[in-house]
C-alpha cells in the first residue's frame, strides 16, 4: 500500500519521513490563486519561493509530489481571459516546482493540464465525488492519472470492486478522515472551503464554518456518527490492498509534524493502541499548527466578539472527553463486506450503534455542555447575532 501524507510545509518532517513508507506528499500553499479543500485559516502559511523549495527537497527525497488546486467551484471566472490566464499562469508555476501531479475538481481542468502540461498527471479530487463506475470511467477517459474516491465509498465495498474492475488508473481512498456518513452539509462545506481559500476571493478568506459546527455537534449528540464515519483503521489497511486500492490517503494540512508521523507509523505499522480518536479528524490539543486567525478579524463584517465565541467552540479538543477504544474495534469491518448502507435505514439497523455502545466512551457532563456550547454557536450564526443583527432588528 502507498501512503500519501499531508503537508505542512515543515523542513523537518522531510528529514523525518526518510525510512519511512511514506510515498509522496500532497499539499498548497496558503495564498492559492484555485483554491482547495480547506479554507485558508488552515492552510500553512507559506509562499511560493518556500514551497517550491520545499517540493524539490521532496522530490530529490524520492517522494512523489501531488500540487491541489481541487476548488469544487471558479465563480465561472475559468470561462473569461482574466481567469483562464490565472489557471495557466499558475500551472505553469506548479510545474517549475518539480511537482509531478495535480488534484483537481473541476473536468474542464483535465483536457488542459494534459495538453499544455503533459508532464503533470492528473488526480480527481475526492469533491468530485465519484461513487460508481460509470462516474470512473468517464474521469479516466478523460485522462485521469488517479481518482480519490470520496469519504462515503470507504465501506462499500461492492462498488469498490466495480470501480476497481472499470478502471486501470490508480485508486485513492482517504483513511482517517471524520466526515459524517453521507453528509447533509457536504455540498455547502465543499463550496464553502473552496470560496475560503482562494486568494483575491470577495471573502477574503473569510467565513465561520457552520458545516463544521453542525458536523461536530452531530456527532456529539449521537456517537454513533463517529462509528458511521468512513474512516479506515490502521489494521485493516489489507482489506483495501485485497480489492486493488493503490493508495491511501493521510490528513490533515495543518497537523504538527510529530502528529503526522504518529498517524503514519500507525498505517505503516498496521496497528495502533489507544484512543483512535487521536487519528482522526477530529479537534485535539496539541496537534494542530495555529490558524492563521486575521483572517476572521473583520469588524467590518462581523461583531467580533460573537465571532470569537464561535471560534472558541470549534478549538475545544474532542480527546479530552471522548474515547474510541481501538481494541473493541477488531472484526467489526467485516460486516460492512456484506451490508449494503446505501440502501438500510441506519436507525433500523443499528449495526453502528451497537458498536458505539460498546467502543466509545464520553464524558457525559463534557458532552452536555459541548452540545450546549454548539447550539450557542449555530443560534449566534442563524440569528444573525454574528452579522450585529439581534431582536426585531432581524425581522
Amino acid at each position: 500500500m502507498q501512503y500519501l501524507l499531508a503537508t505542512n510545509w515543515d523542513f523537518g518532517l522531510l528529514k523525518k519521513l526518510k525510512g519511512t513508507s511514506a510515498s509522496g506528499l500532497y499539499g498548497q500553499t496558503g495564498d492559492d490563486p484555485l483554491g482547495g479543500g480547506r479554507m485558508a485559516m488552515f492552510i500553512p502559511q507559506v509562499g511560493p519561493a518556500e514551497a517550491a523549495a520545499f517540493i524539490a527537497q521532496a522530490r530529490g527525497q524520492g517522494l512523489s509530489f501531488n500540487y491541489l488546486a481541487n476548488a469544487a467551484c471558479f465563480d465561472n471566472a475559468e470561462f473569461t481571459r482574466d481567469g483562464y490566464r490565472k489557471i495557466i499562469d499558475h500551472f505553469a508555476w506548479v510545474a517549475s516546482t518539480g511537482a509531478d501531479m495535480v488534484t483537481v475538481t473541476l473536468p474542464f481542468l483535465v483536457p488542459i493540464l494534459k495538453d499544455r502540461f503533459p508532464g503533470l498527471k492528473v488526480c480527481v479530487s475526492s469533491f468530485a465525488r465519484i461513487q460508481n463506475a460509470a462516474a470512473a470511467r468517464y474521469w479516466e477517459q478523460l485522462g485521469a492519472d488517479k481518482l480519490i474516491l470520496p469519504e462515503i465509498m470507504g465501506r462499500d465495498f461492492t462498488a469498490l470492486k466495480l470501480i476497481r474492475q472499470a478502471v486501470g488508473c490508480e485508486l485513492e481512498l482517504i483513511a482517517n478522515h471524520a466526515c459524517l456518513y453521507f453528509c447533509p452539509l457536504d455540498l455547502h462545506h465543499r463550496t464553502m472551503v473552496s470560496h475560503g481559500s482562494q486568494s483575491g476571493h470577495a471573502c477574503g478568506g473569510f467565513a465561520p464554518d457552520f458545516c463544521k459546527l453542525s458536523c461536530q455537534q452531530m456527532k456529539l449528540r449521537a456517537p454513533a456518527e463517529l462509528i458511521k464515519s468512513r474512516w479506515i483503521r490502521p489494521e485493516d489497511v489489507g482489506a483495501y490492498e485485497e480489492i486493488g486500492i493503490d493508495c491511501l490517503k493521510l490528513v490533515e494540512r495543518f497537523r504538527g509534524t510529530d502528529s503526522l508521523l504518529e498517524i503514519l507509523h500507525a498505517y505503516e505499522n498496521r496497528r495502533f493502541e489507544g484512543n483512535l480518536a487521536r487519528l482522526l479528524s477530529l479537534p485535539q490539543e496539541g496537534v494542530y499548527m495555529p490558524p492563521n486567525l486575521a483572517l476572521t478579524e473583520r469588524p467590518d463584517l462581523i461583531d467580533m466578539d460573537k465571532m470569537q465565541e464561535v471560534m472558541s467552540v470549534l478549538k475545544e479538543p474532542f480527546t479530552a472527553g471522548l474515547c474510541i477504544d481501538n481494541a473493541r474495534l477488531d472484526g467489526f469491518l467485516d460486516y460492512f463486506k456484506k451490508a449494503d448502507c446505501l440502501h438500510l435505514d441506519c436507525e433500523r439497523c443499528g449495526y453502528c450503534a451497537g458498536v458505539a455502545d460498546r467502543a466509545v466512551s464520553i464524558d457525559e457532563k463534557w458532552r452536555q455542555q459541548m452540545i450546549g456550547r454548539f447550539d450557542r454557536a449555530l443560534e449566534i450564526l442563524t440569528r444573525g447575532e454574528i452579522a450585529g443583527i439581534t431582536g426585531a432588528a432581524a425581522v
